[in-house]
């Protein structure tokens, strides 16, 4: 690959460009502009340009902490996050173009570098690979694309066989995961691939882009497979919104025979064990009793998916099912591809593209990646300590709680501490030992990077297939499920009862080395407050680690929680009018307010230390805790319903409900963010 490219560079960083030109023609002060993610940030700088320090935090919190925010960050479309995720895009694009040292450790991620340049040169060299998924396809007895389906097609083998050969969706993803049960082997899990109704699945687009990676196609073949994988693609999606729409479907343990009983008459248990057991080693083979970790309706999305392509002798089933495939992998396979979906220059969605595929194949190496390049070590143990303070301090208020008995204070305190958590890196995998161990799979990637791509896939698949079964030897760890970990997020996993903090989020406004504790109490600490929180989400999870249905809940405890989740819930149809907004949001904003309550625990049990800019150290973390929300269009929320409340709501909802937010800011009774009434939990 050589050097950096330098269009990439430009594509990328030139919105850093824009933005700093226009700020520094815009801002009556200086602004402090700084495009690495750590190295030059001026925390105190950055925060003292976007205060508006003539509105009174009692009256609106945002506006006081944020309100001069735009004038430093014009073209940020979505705020903070995205503006530390184009900083760290930057950086971790840098890493991947640059010739790999010889000497970079371990040798994992130096596969994954050269993997990532392999895939570029996809769109350099103006390849076009796409013959290796289709040989993939003749495994499977497919023709692709093709109006017509040989006697032998197994459409359950289709959907499902390749997926636990290859990990990839069709759209369904039949693959192995750790056994929460026992965490002592693999098991199945039945998942539906994410998808968009996007410009892809247009007939327009596809007829003309399928040329692109099917020359040899006669013309009538590919407008009629247009307007199938079109149709489909709306029945598809009509489908997913009839049993998905307004819910966040639950993960939970079913059996192989219970799935089987959900796709009938279409599809029966000897159809599922055929199809499973014919890609499974013979001495790793299952049975109707097998559990299979699978979200709520999938057997019947099965089902629909079957029904809906039957009449066509499954050939609407293949043609869609083959463009879907086609789209998770044409940035590393298709160069004509790359052009005919997305207009000038193409660099930049074949570079994205790629890093996505490498994160899909490696994840655990390319997050060591952006670790080593952001100089994590000193983030990652001071987000730990910050952890241990707030799952600490949340297991001792438990047992405080008028509203709950002590025998749910003991439930809910171990609850917390069966909490797994991974910052930047699962704690086993922090060794150039472990983790090279752990991508043992991966191969030395090639030309075609397609092929090198499925072989590490379909390694990996191999490798968990044969843990179907106890192997005293090696450990299983509920963590090794691969995590996204480059994306500026922080998540909780239901079932698997694990909170992910990613790396690409262990930097400044959200974890800042060299301030007072108060402001990453307050920045990180409500990050981590709020995942630990979705743990106690009635809609999220209603499981232990294992699986199981948690118990721990006495009556009345749960009754009088309920009735605070309820609180919440009509805050938000009040200040949002609208009662479809706040149904959607309310898990969010339940956590953002049961999440700033846990991270003040933590922080009380700080010594007194100087704060910033004026202001105490307890205000300091109220305005960490808002700071890292900045961003424009702060009041509006999404239409149709997002799962998010607007930006503003995150800073204020949480402050007005902490009476020591009132009293930090020695706030009058009765204004805007002191109120008389409270949702609060702890």
């Amino acid at each position: 690959m050589g050097a950096l490219n330098p269009l990439l560079v430009v594509v990328v960083g030139v919105v850093y460009g824009v933005v700093k030109y226009l700020a520094e023609q815009a801002a009556l002060a200086a602004f402090p502009w700084c495009d690495h993610p750590t190295r030059c940030f001026s925390y105190a700088d950055e925060l003292a340009a976007s205060l508006s320090r003539d509105v009174d935090p009692c009256d609106n919190l945002f506006e006081h902490v944020c309100g001069n925010w735009e004038r430093s960050h014009p073209l940020q479309p979505s705020g903070q996050f995205s503006l530390l995720q184009g900083r760290v895009s930057v950086l971790l694009f840098d890493a991947l173009e640059r010739p790999p040292a010889a000497s970079l450790r371990p040798a994992a991620v130096r596969r994954s570098v050269l993997a990532y340049q392999a895939c570029r040169a996809v769109h350099d060299q103006q390849r076009d690979d796409m013959k290796v998924l289709y040989d993939v396809f003749k495994k499977f007895n497919l023709e692709w694309p093709s109006l017509t389906l040989p006697s032998d097609f197994d459409a359950m083998d289709f959907l499902l066989g390749l997926p636990l050969d290859y990990g990839l969706a069709t759209p369904f993803v039949l693959t192995l995961h750790p056994y929460l049960k026992t965490d002592k082997r693999y098991s199945l899990t039945l998942e539906v691939g994410a998808f968009q109704q996007n410009a892809t699945f247009e007939e327009r687009v596809v007829a003309t882009c399928l040329p692109a990676v099917a020359p040899s196609a006669r013309r009538s073949t590919i407008l009629q497979a247009a307007e199938r994988v079109q149709r489909t693609s709306v029945e598809w999606v009509s489908v997913l919104i009839a049993l998905f729409a307004g819910s966040r479907p639950s993960r939970n343990y079913s059996t192989v025979e219970s799935l089987a009983n959900g796709t009938l008459p279409l599809a029966n248990l000897t159809d599922w064990l055929r199809t499973i057991n014919r890609h499974l080693p013979q001495d790793r083979s299952i049975d109707k009793e097998e559990n299979v970790l699978t979200f709520s309706n999938t057997s019947t999305l099965l089902r629909e998916m079957l029904r809906l392509t039957k009449p066509s002798k499954y050939v609407d089933l293949a043609l869609f099912g083959g463009w879907y495939l086609v789209l998770q992998v044409y940035a590393g396979a298709s160069y004509p591809l790359i052009e005919c979906f997305h207009p000038a220059p193409t660099v930049i969605r074949a570079a994205y593209g790629c890093q996505e595929l490498v994160n899909e194949a490696a994840p655990y190496a390319l997050s060591r990646l952006l670790a080593d390049e952001l100089r994590l070590s000193e983030a990652v143990t001071a987000t730990e300590k910050i952890w241990m303070a707030v799952r600490t301090s949340t297991q001792r208020n438990f047992a405080n709680l008028k509203w709950m008995d002590s025998a749910t204070a003991a439930g809910a305190a171990e609850h917390v501490g069966s909490l797994l958590s991974v910052v930047s890196l699962p704690a086993h995998l922090r060794s150039d030992e472990a983790l090279e161990a752990y991508h043992d799979y991966l191969p030395q990637f090639a030309q075609p990077f397609l092929a090198s791509l499925l072989d590490a896939w379909r390694r990996r698949s191999e490798k968990y297939k044969r843990l179907l079964r106890p192997n005293e030897s090696v450990v299983v760890r509920r963590e090794d499920n691969a995590l996204n970990m480059v994306e500026v997020n922080a998540y909780y996993v239901p079932v698997n009862h694990l909170m992910a903090i990613t790396s690409a989020i262990l930097a400044p406004p959200f974890l800042t080395m060299g301030v007072p504790e108060a402001a990453n109490y307050g920045a990180i600490g409500k990050v981590l407050g709020h995942e630990l929180t979705h743990s106690f989400d009635p809609k999220l999870s209603n499981t232990t680690r294992t699986g199981d249905e948690i118990t721990w809940w006495s009556r009345h405890s749960y009754e009088s929680f309920a009735k605070k989740f309820d609180c919440v819930l009509g805050q938000l149809e009040k200040l949002t009018n609208s009662k479809l907004h706040a149904a959607a949001a309310v898990s969010e904003t339940f956590a953002d307010t049961a999440g700033t309550e846990k991270a003040h625990l933590a922080y009380e049990t700080l010594p007194q230390q100087p704060a910033l800019l004026g202001y105490t150290q307890e205000q300091l973390f109220f305005i960490a805790s808002c700071f890292e929300f900045c961003g424009p269009n702060a009041y509006a929320h999404r239409s149709p319903p997002g799962v998010y409340p607007a930006l503003a709501l995150r800073c204020n909802l949480p402050a007005a409900n902490q009476e020591r937010f009132g009293a930090a800011f020695r706030c009058p009774s009765g204004a805007p963010l002191n109120p008389a009434q409270r949702c609060t939990f702890h």
